[in-house]
């Protein structure tokens, strides 16, 4: 959501030719992500200091930290899961003094001075999604209740287990044709007065987890 266009902004930008066939594979369902990240990665040519001048281009929404702060005083724990790039979350979220959040991705390993290689310490093999990061399996591990906020394909089975779902984009059609109970919104900032609301009401408390996926 909050960090996944940098992913293509990164292929863009710094890969080589064959990525947009890998991606095309992707959306037409014939490999999971998994597999087209782990492609797609071993296609960029670029060193640290372009991959760090791309991201400083990029503004994280301002309501990403609006919600973060508000939620931070109310000490419930705020957990980053991605299917994405954790370098790219990790450097983004140190940008805006951030980085005392948990994150769940993709590891992003430099193999040399311009190459890139992808590990998946979060992949499970029977993934129903095929990600590289398993959000259900994530969710299987968490005793609290579970707030969801996503927007996309690798939400979806999530979107079954958690207690609470807030969607935007495919993760809304897929919310409402699977009659999962959801809250639909479009900015981040929207998402702090039902959130309060819920905890005023103690349908959530300070243990449980907000799993923020991007």
């Amino acid at each position: 959501m909050v960090f996944s266009y940098t992913t293509d902004l990164l292929l863009n930008r710094f890969a080589r030719t064959g990525w947009q066939a890998i991606e095309a594979q992707w959306e037409q369902g014939e490999i999971g992500s998994k597999v087209c990240m782990q492609q797609q990665i071993a296609l960029l040519d670029m060193s640290v200091q372009e991959f760090q001048q791309c991201l400083d281009e990029i503004e994280i929404d301002q309501g990403l930290i609006t919600l973060i702060d508000a939620i931070s005083a109310h000490n419930i724990k705020l957990t980053v899961v991605s299917d994405g790039l954790d370098a790219v979350i990790d450097y983004m979220l140190k940008k805006h003094q951030l980085n005392h959040l948990n994150i769940i991705a993709n590891h992003l390993i430099q193999a040399d001075e311009r190459h890139w290689q992808l590990q998946f310490p979060y992949a499970q093999p029977h993934c129903i999604s095929k990600s590289g990061t398993c959000k259900c399996s994530i969710a299987a591990l968490n005793q609290q209740k579970i707030i969801l906020i996503g927007d996309g394909r690798s939400d979806f089975c999530l979107a079954e287990q958690a207690d609470f779902v807030f969607a935007k984009k495919s993760l809304i059609q897929h919310c409402a044709s699977q009659q999962i109970q959801h809250h639909a919104f479009e900015q981040l900032s929207e998402l702090i007065q039902p959130l309060l609301a819920l905890l005023q009401h103690h349908a959530i408390h300070q243990q449980d987890r907000l799993v923020l996926n991007s």
